[in-house]
């Protein structure tokens, strides 16, 4: 009989590799794939821009500059010199658009203008109402226009079934003697209270 010598070597535990995760399966059955990282696109480069001109896209907003002046008259007389409105059609704040007008005369002097013209129109309409027989207008007209013949509306106020307003003056606590006061005040606390239970 051989008789053999075992010999013990003691060395790391290997590793074990990390299990995988299961990938969570789609609709169909198949596991999606990871979409790969999108390369940036190329930007083009900015081209200059001529003085005054706007910059395109994204960034602060643009301001109006003297070539504009046509088109700001020609946005005022087509949106009737409402500015909010022509400020928005134009890409600018409304602030940026007043600062605009009081620089440059001949667009504050064409806003006046736009603004005359129209009222001018809104009292050619109060005028066909008028003469259509449109008893409102007729009566509105008369109350801003006619009071130097007496066209005055008058409101006029009455008290209970048209009897005359009664009016109290505020009392002075100094004119009660202390058995009024004690009396005032103990209808006070009965009226909270009635008022905290109902």
């Amino acid at each position: 009989m051989i008789k053999t010598q075992a010999t013990v070597t003691t060395s790391k535990p290997k590793a074990k590799p990390a299990k995988k995760k299961p990938t969570p399966k789609g609709k169909a059955g198949k596991a999606k794939a990871k979409p790969e990282a999108a390369k940036p696109a190329p930007q083009p480069k900015a081209e200059p821009r001529a003085k005054g001109e706007r910059p395109q896209g994204g960034g602060s907003q643009p301001k109006l500059v003297e070539k504009d002046l046509p088109r700001v008259i020609e946005m005022l007389r087509q949106y009737g010199g409402i500015k909010s409105v022509v400020a928005d059609k134009l890409n600018v704040s409304r602030t940026t658009l007043y600062a605009f007008l009081n620089e440059h005369q001949p667009a504050l002097d064409a806003a006046a203008e736009i603004d005359d013209e129209i009222k001018d129109i809104a009292e050619g309409k109060v005028i066909m109402a008028i003469r259509a027989g449109d008893m409102q207008t007729v009566r509105w007209y008369l109350e801003l226009k006619g009071k130097d013949r007496g066209y005055v509306r008058r409101v006029e106020q009455t008290g209970k079934d048209g009897g005359p307003i009664e009016t109290q003056q505020k009392a002075n606590p100094k004119d009660y003697t202390d058995e009024e006061l004690d009396v005032l005040i103990a209808a006070a606390q009965r009226r909270k209270a009635a008022e905290a239970q109902g």
